[in-house]
């Protein structure tokens, strides 16, 4: 029960992670301190009047949080991992405003070994492919791949780091019983299964624009380095990335098209100082030498060396050749090929029953 007091703590106003420590310390349990008076608090000399007056009015309009939030996360497979627990990543507590808790759908991985990655929701193909390939070697070496669950690059790197046979986090923005956005709700499942869905805030609560810089924060704070793939001169991806420099984390851009704006953000990086890198093996030996040659993949290599020897039907060339630059959805395999939704998705299910063509988590179509 005691870390639902402290997950009740971290929904109180007023008082900062810091300070709430210093408070539980004091008291001697987060209990203790859910349940003191507000003179009691006041009289530690740790927050000010007007801090504690707040903290005891949110306590005043939810006095039964704990109990609540026990209930909730039971009912929905939920744990809840308070800053002081052992499972609570350890570069995180570092950073200048942790999280109080961190609410958790699947099982949290040791993150000793983890990179960040992150990059534009409107990725296009070359993207797709980099994020993919970029998750699936670091994953299949042994590095946890956090990033943010959402569409583009976030989807891809997780969905590479599955292929790849490894962990990863996804960091939301909302909680983590909330599918956003809702056509990732096959991918969140298998990140479940193979990692952690990750949140500091509470179940239920709904994606609200504020929550996402919030939660890029948390990205940064667990991993050892973060990789950008691709970005506009102005986003959050970049912004994050940016605050990974200013904390002393490592950042690593993949170069792109200079005729597209999606590579403005990652050369922009590239121009201050952050290191260019075109394999995941460089990463490797620059965070993780232990783990550098583990993986010997050749981002390069695509499908359609093999079509010839494989005999793939003519009128499935066109939907193939796409595939090779990298994973894509139905629609954006409609949107490429001219062709409608029911003859792109009968010619899909025939490559894939030939064994041309696969579907990962985040519902892309990737060569075999």
């Amino acid at each position: 029960m005691e870390n639902y007091y402290w997950a009740a703590l971290g929904a109180a106003k007023g008082i900062g992670t810091a300070r709430l420590l210093a408070l539980v310390k004091a008291f001697g349990s987060a209990q203790n301190l859910y349940e003191a008076e507000e003179a009691d608090i006041l009289a530690t000399g740790i927050v000010s009047e007007k801090s504690a007056a707040q903290f005891a009015e949110c306590r005043k309009d939810n006095g039964d949080l704990p109990e609540k939030l026990r209930e909730q996360c039971e009912r929905l497979g939920i744990s809840v991992v308070p800053v002081t627990g052992p499972e609570y990543p350890e570069r995180l507590k570092q950073i200048l405003r942790p999280p109080v808790v961190l609410f958790v759908k699947g099982t949290l991985p040791d993150c000793r070994y983890s990179i960040g990655m992150v990059g534009s929701r409107l990725a296009d193909a070359y993207g797709t492919k980099v994020a993919t390939a970029f998750g699936k070697a670091l994953a299949a070496a042994g590095v946890v791949v956090v990033s943010g669950g959402a569409k583009g690059i976030d989807s891809a790197s997780h969905a590479g780091a599955l292929q790849g046979g490894g962990k990863t986090v996804a960091v939301l923005g909302c909680g983590v019983d909330v599918v956003y956005p809702h056509t990732n709700a096959k991918l969140f499942a298998a990140i479940a299964e193979n990692g952690a869905l990750v949140s500091e805030y509470p179940p239920g609560t709904q994606p609200e624009r504020y929550h996402f810089p919030e939660r890029n924060r948390i990205i940064n704070g667990i991993s050892q380095g973060v990789v950008l793939v691709q970005a506009a001169a102005r986003s959050g991806a970049l912004i994050t990335a940016e605050f990974a420099m200013d904390e002393g984390r490592e950042v690593f851009c993949v170069p792109g098209n200079i005729f597209t704006d999606k590579s403005a953000g990652p050369h922009k990086l590239i121009k201050a100082g952050a290191r260019l890198v075109d394999s995941p093996n460089e990463i490797l030996e620059e965070l993780f030498p232990e783990l550098s040659g583990s993986v010997h993949s050749n981002l390069f290599s695509g499908c359609s060396d093999a079509v010839p020897l494989r005999k793939c039907p003519e009128a499935h060339r066109k939907i193939l050749d796409l595939l090779t630059q990298g994973p894509l959805t139905l629609e954006q395999i409609v949107n490429a090929s001219g062709f409608s939704i029911g003859e792109a998705s009968v010619m899909l299910l025939e490559m894939q029953m030939m064994g041309f063509v696969q579907m990962n988590p985040a519902q892309q179509y990737f060569c075999s």
